[in-house]
């Protein structure tokens, strides 16, 4: 009625700006969001993503950062974080940002927190 957009819109559109690769490899366990402003439903908005860095152990102790879409060994050799046979890291973290498209004016800001699926891990 008030043509403002309720809270489900949000998530979707938080979402939206997750890589594929993450939802393919990871589930997600929690999400928070920090409402800034409405928006109404004639409003354009822009969704991004960003993640953040973190470590994990690999199978033979090797270091692994996460950083952007990727995952980089101590060792120099790069990977993708759908290669689960090389780069496991147990967890992700992303923070995101919800903005109008016309003056940059937040609407929100946020942190997901995705882990491993079971059928992802090594044995």
């Amino acid at each position: 009625m008030n043509q403002h957009v309720n809270d489900v819109k949000y998530v979707g559109w938080v979402m939206e700006s997750v890589p594929v690769a993450v939802f393919e490899n990871y589930e997600l366990s929690s999400m928070t969001l920090k409402y800034r402003r409405q928006c109404s439903q004639s409003d354009a908005l822009q969704s991004m993503c960003s993640p953040t860095s973190c470590t994990a152990k690999l199978e033979k102790e090797a270091e692994v950062e996460v950083n952007g879409a990727g995952c980089s060994y101590t060792a120099g050799s790069q990977t993708s974080i759908p290669d689960v046979a090389k780069c496991v890291p147990p967890h992700l973290q992303f923070t995101h940002l919800l903005r109008l498209q016309v003056d940059g004016a937040e609407i929100l800001q946020g942190k997901t927190q995705w882990r491993l699926k079971k059928s992802k891990h090594l044995h």
